[in-house]
Order: structure tokens, then C-alpha cells, then sequence
């Protein structure tokens, strides 16, 4: 699967997987009651795989945003009725998941890849991650038979369960006001006696953070032992987590199998007592063995199951944590944990921000102290090229800006002023960075590979800061998947606006809209995604622009006209047109 940022939209293309019986159902697989409908939820289910990607991707490279990423990610899943997809694959072909999986992930580094070259604010785009997953992953369009035959299980999707009212008295919220329909609070209880502890049991109130030993029985009809997991689960103040040391055992012919380890984060409401686990792709299959709370309801006769994750504490105020997870009217996994002792090692949201700092210094690597870099002097030019890319009746442009150098020398990695750059450690550290330039006729050429080819592009117009900078300029982008009377437009909008008194403000938003034609009504929709508005000061000087909030932060990057009409303003890779 294709994944590709252009111009703060993310443009999601279909991916053509071979999902036939051989390649994706190994022939160990039993033969499904409906081989069709298998093959139409795991076609969809590996379409919609993209979707993650480009949440890992964005919880990357926009920590900051990690709630609205989240809360995006997770209802474009419900709408596209992805819970009930999953559901009916871990109940009729578990076994055949992780090769589904391994086949999605193989295309994670090309995605990423892709991301990573396109995106010029991954903030920004990620703000808007519903809006651009429902237009551009939109499974009624890019598979509409399979989207139709798996209508049923769609609609038979997790839905979020209330959370439990405190309770007067006995058990607690846990025992009180869940029901465990089929299971019952005495086999409830009895569970938990079996694992030492001893009622009543309380849910909610502090959690006790450090390593669980957990014991995970894979049931059929919460009866019928299947498999047992075993595993620890260490559980960091920070409120990440680790699943180590597990084991699988299957019951009919007695083999135990090592586990993956698994690393994510996790929510916890003390009045609850509900843990909520936070996966990115590499680690998705954790799901499997920690349960999120929700809820399947029942078709015709059927009651309803929950799924549930509760931190307990016992009698004797030991630190329990009971997990129910329902995959199917007849199947589920009971998990119970129990307390051992003080976490060991780092948390992975530690190590997280371990890595982010190390790329944050990788990034700043060549930077000097502002201008303390380049004098104008030094300076040849900005070149800039600017060129449309066609997609059916989608039009994106594609911008490179390119340092020119008195001395004939080309930089091609400017990812901030100019005048903040260093030149000698640059040289050094990345030296294929750096190339040659020369004048050919009206034109420019830059030395590759060891021949010098034609460069089409103009040299950007740089700001004085006598003058100063005066109106709006606008970027907008927008992607459609489908067609104009048959799919969705995602968009995004940022807008500045400039005053000679040395004042800016900045509006950034996005959204989308769809319309429905099934050759008998029209339907439209839309939906409009978060808006930020930034106030403070500027100051537009030689090829930088420097930005200052109201908390007396700043920030500089490269920035120039298109020419001295200066209807077009170049700000960090994008640019903006006047209003």
C-alpha cells in the first residue's frame, strides 16, 4: 500500500493485496463456513491497515497531538465499522491473522518513507487524521462488493460501555454494576479466588503500578479450556507497559510456544477501575491478550458481552487486574493478574522521548545560534521549483528549494534559515548534501552523479525588514478519493495574516465532504476537523522569518517570495498565495 503526503493532505491509495485463498489462508487453515465473506472482512481489514500506519507515523512525528490523534484514529475505525470486521476474523480465522498482518506491515517502511519526504507539517496533518482517513481509506469506494457483503458484520461492531457508577456498598462498582452476561459474579469470583485473592473485590481507586504475573485462558463458551497465555505485564507510573516473558500453550496437544514482546501505553480511570491499552501497528497484536473495554451486542436471541480490564484490589488489599474479552457469541478469553513486585527496566514512553530528543539533536545537528550562520553576502540564492502532479482530477504541487552559494556550491537539505546554518559541520556530517552549481544561459544546473543536469526553477525574492509584511496569505489543499459526484474531499486550510505593525495571526483547520450517488437519491455530508489559532509578532529578514508567541517562544525557518510581485510566499517548503 501507497501512502503519500502531499501539501497536508494525506493521500491514501489503494493497495493492491493478494489476498487469494493460497497466500493469504494457508491450507492449515479449516475450511471457513463462508469462504466469501472471510475473504471480503480480510480484503477490508488489510485495506484498513493503512489507516494505522499512517497513525504510527503520525504519533511519531506529532507527539504532541497524540490525543486528537488517538481519538480520530479510533473513531474512523468505529465508523468504518472495523470492530465487528475483527471480531468475525479472530473468531473464524485467528491462526491466519499474523500472516495478514506480516503482509500489511511489509509496506510499513515504503509508507513511512513516503511520509516522511511529503509531509511539511506533520502537526497539522495529523490534527485532521479522521477527516483524511474517511475520505482517502474509504472501503465502500475502494471495495464497495466486499463493504456490501460484510454489511452484517459491520453493524455488529464494539461500541463504547458506560462507565460503572461508584456503588454504596458491597463488592465495589466491579461487582455491583457489570454485568458479565454469560459468566456470572460467583464464576467471576471463583476466578479470582484461583488466583489468590479473596472478596469482596474492590475496582477503581489508585493504581498500583509495577510487574503482574497474568494467566490468560482462552475459553469456548467461557467453558471449555482452549489455551492458556502466560505472561508478565509491568505496568510504569509514566503509563507505558510492557507484556515480556510469554508463553502459549494449546491444550489438544499440550506444545508451549515463546511470545512476542509487546510495548504500548495505557489510560486508567480510578473511579472505574478501567485500563484502556494504547497499541501503535508493530505492537497491534497485544490486543489479543489485554482486553478493551466495550461491548458486543447480541443478535436475535443473544445477550450482550462486554469486555473488560478492572485494576482490583482484594480483602487483603492485594493488586489484582481481571480481564473478559468476548470474540464471539460462543468464545472469549479470561485473564486475571496478579501483583509481584517493583517495575524493572525503562518504560517505553521514556525511551520514546529518549528517541525523540536524539532525532531533535539529529535534526538540529547543523543549526547555529540565529545568525550566527551564512551572511548574505555568501548567499547566491534560494532557487525554487515548483511543479504539478496529476491523479485522475486531483492536482498537488511538489516544492524543492535549493541553496545556492557564492563559492558554487549547492546545498539540497535546507531545513532552516540559512543564516542559522552550519556550513563546515554540514559539509562533514552529510556530505552528500552537498553539490556543485553553474549558470546555463538563463537557467541553472547542479552537478549529479557526476553530470551536470538542467535544474528548472527561479530564485526566490528575500524580505527586508524595513519593509515588513502586509496581508494574508493562504494554503489550501484538498484530495478527493472517488469522483466529485461519487466520494469525499479531505482539506486542509492554513492562513496567515500580516501586519506592517509587526503582528501576525495564524488560522489552521481542515475538514471533509462526500457525496453519495447510488443512481437514485444524492446524498452530501460533511464534517469540519480541530482549528488552531496562533497570535504574536514577526520579523521577515533576508531569507528568515521569525515567529513569536504571546509566551515570548520563537521559531525561524527559511522564507522568501516567488518573485517581487510577492503574491506568493515561500514559508519552510509550503507556499502560501496572497488573498
Amino acid at each position: 500500500m501507497r501512502t503519500m503526503m502531499r501539501h497536508g493532505s494525506v493521500r491514501l491509495c489503494t493497495l493492491s493485496f493478494l489476498l487469494s485463498a493460497s497466500s493469504v489462508w494457508p491450507g492449515r487453515a479449516a475450511a471457513p463456513a463462508d469462504p466469501q465473506l472471510l475473504k471480503a472482512a480480510a480484503t477490508l481489514y488489510a485495506a484498513a491497515a493503512v489507516g494505522a500506519i499512517a497513525r504510527d507515523w503520525c504519533l511519531v512525528n506529532a507527539p504532541a497531538e497524540r490525543a486528537v490523534i488517538e481519538q480520530g484514529y479510533a473513531a474512523w475505525r468505529v465508523a468504518s465499522g472495523l470492530p465487528g470486521i475483527e471480531s468475525y476474523l479472530q473468531t473464524s480465522a485467528a491462526p491466519q491473522l499474523p500472516d495478514l498482518r506480516a503482509a500489511v506491515n511489509a509496506q510499513r517502511e515504503q509508507v513511512y518513507a513516503e511520509l516522511n519526504r511529503a509531509s511539511r507539517d506533520p502537526a497539522a496533518d495529523c490534527r485532521n487524521i479522521r477527516a483524511q482517513l474517511a475520505a482517502q481509506v474509504n472501503l465502500s469506494v475502494l471495495y464497495p462488493q466486499e463493504y456490501q457483503r460484510t454489511a452484517a458484520l459491520r453493524a455488529s461492531g464494539v461500541t463504547p460501555a458506560r462507565a460503572a457508577a461508584p456503588a454504596a456498598s458491597g463488592g465495589g462498582p466491579f461487582l455491583t454494576n457489570t454485568d458479565f452476561a454469560p459468566l456470572s459474579r460467583a464464576s467471576v469470583q471463583e476466578l479470582l479466588g484461583k488466583a489468590g485473592g479473596q472478596a469482596p473485590y474492590h475496582a477503581g481507586g489508585p493504581l498500583r503500578t509495577g510487574a503482574y504475573d497474568c494467566v490468560g485462558q482462552n475459553t469456548n463458551d467461557f467453558a471449555t479450556l482452549l489455551s492458556v497465555v502466560r505472561f508478565t505485564l509491568t505496568l510504569y507510573g509514566d503509563q507505558g507497559l510492557r507484556m515480556t516473558n510469554g508463553t502459549f500453550t494449546d491444550e489438544a496437544t499440550r506444545k508451549t510456544t515463546p511470545l512476542k514482546s509487546f510495548q504500548a501505553t495505557y489510560r486508567y480511570d480510578r473511579t472505574s477501575g478501567a485500563i484502556e491499552f494504547n497499541t501503535d501497528y508493530a505492537n497491534d497484536d497485544l490486543k489479543d491478550y489485554l482486553h478493551s473495554n466495550g461491548r458486543y451486542d447480541g443478535g436475535g436471541d443473544d445477550p450482550p458481552l462486554l469486555n473488560l480490564s478492572r485494576a482490583l484490589t482484594d480483602a487483603r488489599g492485594q493488586s489484582l487486574i481481571y480481564g473478559q474479552q468476548s470474540f464471539g457469541y460462543r468464545d472469549g478469553r479470561l485473564t486475571v493478574c496478579r501483583f509481584q513486585g517493583e517495575a524493572r527496566g525503562l518504560s517505553p514512553v521514556a525511551e520514546a522521548g529518549q528517541a525523540e530528543q536524539a532525532a531533535l539533536e539529529q535534526f538540529n545537528r547543523y543549526r547555529l545560534k540565529p545568525n550566527a550562520g551564512l551572511k548574505p553576502g555568501q548567499i547566491e540564492g534560494l532557487l525554487h521549483t515548483f511543479e504539478n502532479e496529476y491523479d485522475g482530477i486531483n492536482v498537488t504541487g511538489r516544492e524543492t528549494t535549493t541553496l545556492l552559494l557564492k563559492d558554487g556550491t549547492a546545498y539540497l537539505n535546507l531545513r532552516w534559515s540559512p543564516h542559522d546554518l552550519d556550513v563546515a559541520a554540514s559539509r562533514r556530517g552529510e556530505p552528500q548534501a552537498w553539490t556543485k552549481w553553474r549558470r546555463q544561459g538563463a537557467g541553472y544546473e547542479l552537478l549529479q552523479a557526476g553530470r551536470w543536469t538542467s535544474l528548472k526553477g527561479t530564485p526566490g525574492v528575500p524580505g527586508t525588514r524595513s519593509e515588513g509584511l502586509t496581508g494574508t496569505y493562504e494554503f489550501f489543499s484538498a484530495y478527493t478519493s472517488g469522483t466529485l459526484m461519487n466520494g469525499a474531499t479531505a482539506s486542509t486550510r492554513d492562513v496567515y495574516t500580516f501586519t506592517a505593525g509587526g503582528q501576525f495571526t495564524r488560522a489552521s483547520g481542515g475538514g471533509v465532504a462526500g457525496t453519495l450517488n447510488n443512481g437514485f437519491t444524492v446524498t452530501t455530508g460533511a464534517a469540519t476537523g480541530p482549528s488552531t489559532l496562533t497570535k504574536g509578532t514577526y520579523v521577515f529578514d533576508g531569507y528568515t522569518l521569525e515567529l513569536r508567541g504571546p509566551d515570548g517562544q520563537s521559531s525561524r525557518t527559511y522564507a522568501f517570495y516567488w518573485d517581487r510581485r510577492k503574491n506568493e510566499l515561500m514559508i519552510g517548503g509550503r507556499t502560501y498565495s496572497r488573498r
